[in-house]
């Protein structure tokens, strides 16, 4: 089994990371789309891998965080999800919204993932529902708290992974802030900006 894959980056492109490990051997993994913006070729890296075995051929998945590992192993275990829709779901909802999204059963959210269905969606609802921690940095509020904020920039036109990304940057400038209405109106300035 393989747990992770340290070594530089010697191609990259979204969703696809070669590894030089040093050894002679230069592994190629799919990644998350979303982890593409922090790697750079020829930058040392260690990725938490995940090896799946798709009838005669050898997947390697790498993740550089292991929170997305292993929320990327439990969508595996959802019936009918398979390596490429896991991956499709770390890479549109981070892993810290996952628990808010399963909550709130956001089918909705879930199945405006590309390849995710609403039957797909509704199916990760049920076997999911209360097998999701919040990470140890991640209180039970914000990710709610996110989760919404998101929501609306969606629902105004933006895109969902444009709507995360001001989300994050809001709620990580106004740390312990709760109120809905205030952190919206930031969200949404910083958005049209």
């Amino acid at each position: 089994m393989i747990a992770a894959v340290a070594g530089k980056i010697s191609q990259l492109s979204p969703g696809r990371v070669a590894v030089d490990t040093g050894s002679g051997i230069v592994l190629q993994l799919l990644v998350p789309v979303s982890s593409f913006p922090a790697l750079r070729p020829g930058q040392p890296v260690l990725l938490h891998a995940v090896l799946k075995v798709k009838d005669e051929d050898l997947v390697l998945y790498g993740f550089l965080d292991p929170e997305e590992k292993a929320l990327f192993e439990k969508l595996l275990a959802v019936s009918g999800v398979g390596g490429k829709t896991a991956l499709a779901c770390v890479s549109a909802i981070p892993p810290a919204e996952w628990q808010a999204v399963i909550a709130a059963a956001d089918v909705a959210r879930i199945s405006a993932i590309p390849g995710i269905g609403r039957k797909t969606a509704q199916r990760l609802v049920l076997e999911l529902t209360g097998k999701l921690e919040a990470g140890p940095s991640a209180s039970r509020e914000l990710p709610r708290i996110g989760a919404d904020l998101v929501s609306g920039l969606v629902n105004l036109g933006y895109a969902p992974k444009a709507a995360r990304e001001v989300v994050q940057r809001v709620l990580k400038e106004n740390p312990g802030r709760g109120d809905f209405e205030g952190l919206f109106k930031l969200a949404l300035k910083q958005a049209k900006s």
